[in-house]
């Protein structure tokens, strides 16, 4: 039976992952908004900018808590 650490470092990476697709898809649809509607103006990448921000500080705290819950004493 798994321990609550690792149900937790589950979610988290669940939702890490959906996160990255998530990020994915929207860079995608911003990167093709500007380049049909607006192709005299760049601006995606200052979406770019924002959500890989957004996503290195989601990815930083998931580390730290998987690191966190690792290489405690084993029950067996």
């Amino acid at each position: 039976m798994a321990g609550r650490a690792v149900r937790i470092r589950d979610n988290h990476r669940k939702w890490l992952t959906a996160h990255f697709f998530l990020l994915a898809a929207g860079l995608t649809a911003a990167f093709l908004v500007n380049r049909f509607v607006t192709p005299d103006v760049f601006w995606a990448h200052w979406v770019a900018l924002g959500w890989g921000a957004v996503f290195a500080v989601h990815l930083g705290v998931f580390a730290r808590a998987t690191l966190a819950t690792m290489g405690g004493r084993r029950s067996e």
